[in-house]
């Protein structure tokens, strides 16, 4: 048996709500409160928005096709339609909603995993970034 030190009184029940009412909680949750979480918050949505503006922006020049995946050793093994590049953003803002719903749900009892959430969402817009200028890069022989 485990003790796990927590008397019967203190113990709560979770309540499974409906996705409005929890919507309507994460709306009115601290988060948008916390300085720290609306910095990361807001640094995501730059990242994305950046994202989003470098593949508007260099879609006109792209050949119509377009080596989107790489083995480890180097070579292609994905070559798409440069319209493929939009998933990019896409699953950034895919990534993005995920985690401030989560981060919301999460923060007024466990700060701290809310901001890594955040962060690790900070972390996903960078490397889908890099990842894209690399894609760009790479399409015209650099």
């Amino acid at each position: 048996m485990v003790d796990t030190s927590l008397r019967p009184r203190r113990r709560r029940t979770v309540k499974i709500r409906s996705l409005p009412s929890a919507l309507r909680g994460i709306v009115g949750a601290p988060l948008w409160r916390d300085f720290v979480a609306l910095a990361l918050i807001a640094a995501s949505m730059a990242g994305l928005v950046g994202l989003g503006l470098y593949v508007r922006l260099w879609m006109p020049s792209l050949p119509n096709l377009l080596p989107l995946h790489y083995n480890s050793l180097g070579s292609v093994d994905l070559i798409g339609p440069r319209t493929d590049l939009y998933k990019i953003p896409g699953i950034g803002g895919v990534v993005f909603f995920a985690d401030l719903l989560l981060a919301g749900a999460l923060h007024k009892r466990e700060r701290l995993a809310a901001l890594m959430l955040l962060s690790a969402c900070v972390l996903v817009q960078i490397m889908l970034l890099v990842a894209t200028i690399n894609i760009v890069r790479l399409a015209f022989g650099d």
